[in-house]
């Protein structure tokens, strides 16, 4: 057994959310013993915030190609929408509402592909308008009303959120499926690798022969229909759906997918790191609540989470500037110009 290995991998650098997470569950069973420590809060947190988990996967994709893909917010919002009219006001079968809802999130993707590669627009601002756009749509669908009927708690219901085993929700399988999909995918496929070096350097991609333009339009429309699956499964889950619910995800999000790249050995953004911090941040958040904090701090926390993990990501992440780095980059310009040399895509695919 590598010693130094197994030291490297269980390092806080490596997993330190973990331990965090691990601080959190100790710190919140002392202060509410009787309270926390108790099955009803494991299920709470895991059934209560898969919904977060299922949008920060929709984020991840985009992310890993170096788009910000800020319209899941809208995507959700419209998608549930379009789902419960459609459910509530026409006969079409469940199987065919499901797909025309999931059909909805691939066209928001596809918009954002419009904005983002053909017109070049910078994914922050050009994906923002996409979310305001499908925001307004939301309540032009539902006439800026709360939508509910029977046909959402029947099969479909069941389906997408009722169903459970031990009063663990279905939710919670589809989000380790997709998980585990998405991480072999990113980390074993060559299109993964490719994502992953367009995200680095698109310039150097494009010299290597990636196809830059493609794998970043494949990128946001996966993203654009996994936030449309989070608007069918958010639909099921409060058996209603109302205009721009879909909007409180949206931070969440990517404080997961942000604080989850600062997690494991790659020190990118990552499914299994993303997972892990929307379930770390749903802990603290639901043990803020037992407690009977404000109902201010959830945010606050949430905020500071955010600020945390972008600030973590931009020094050890995705930016591929370690703190080593850091320092050669800052003697180098004292000294003089910086030597801007990036590794080839070729070999980082």
């Amino acid at each position: 057994m590598d010693l130094k290995r197994v030291g490297e991998n269980l390092s806080f650098r490596n997993i330190g959310l973990v331990y965090v997470w691990i601080l959190e569950i100790v710190i919140f069973w002392i202060w509410t013993p009787s309270l926390f420590p108790t099955e009803n809060t494991i299920r709470a947190v895991l059934n209560g915030y898969t919904l977060a988990g299922l949008a920060a996967l929709a984020v991840l994709i985009p992310l890993v190609s170096g788009a910000i893909d800020a319209s899941v917010g809208g995507n959700i919002s419209l998608t549930s929408v379009v789902c419960a009219w459609l459910l509530g006001s026409t006969s079409l079968p469940v199987p065919v509402v499901v797909l025309i809802t999931l059909a909805v999130g691939a066209a928001i993707g596809l918009a954002n592909v419009f904005v983002v590669v053909l017109l070049e627009i910078p994914s922050i601002i050009g994906t923002l308008a996409i979310w305001l756009i499908a925001d307004a749509l939301s309540i032009a669908v539902s006439n800026n009303l709360v939508l509910s009927s029977s046909a959402l708690s029947g099969p479909f219901g069941t389906v997408f959120s009722l169903a459970s085993w031990d009063n663990f929700t279905i939710p919670i399988l589809y989000l380790l499926v997709l998980t585990t999909i998405i991480g072999i995918v990113l980390t074993q496929t060559p299109g993964g690798r490719y994502t992953y070096a367009v995200g680095l350097n698109p310039d150097v991609s494009r010299n290597a022969g990636i196809r830059v333009k493609w794998v970043q339009s494949r990128a946001l429309v996966i993203g654009g229909i996994l936030g449309a699956f989070a608007g069918l499964c958010l639909t099921a889950h409060v058996a209603s759906a109302s205009p721009q619910d879909g909007d409180s995800y949206l931070l969440p999000a990517f404080a997961a997918v942000f604080l989850g790249a600062t997690q494991f050995r790659a020190k990118r953004f990552n499914a299994w790191g993303t997972i892990l911090a929307v379930f770390m941040l749903a802990t603290g958040q639901y043990g803020l609540v037992l407690t009977g904090a404000p109902q201010w701090t959830p945010q606050v926390f949430q905020g500071f989470a955010l600020i945390i993990a972008m600030g973590f990501s931009s020094m050890r992440g995705n930016t591929g500037l370690s703190r080593g780095r850091w320092r050669r980059h800052f003697r180098s310009a004292r000294r003089g110009p910086i030597d801007n040399s990036v590794p080839d895509a070729a070999a980082l695919a």
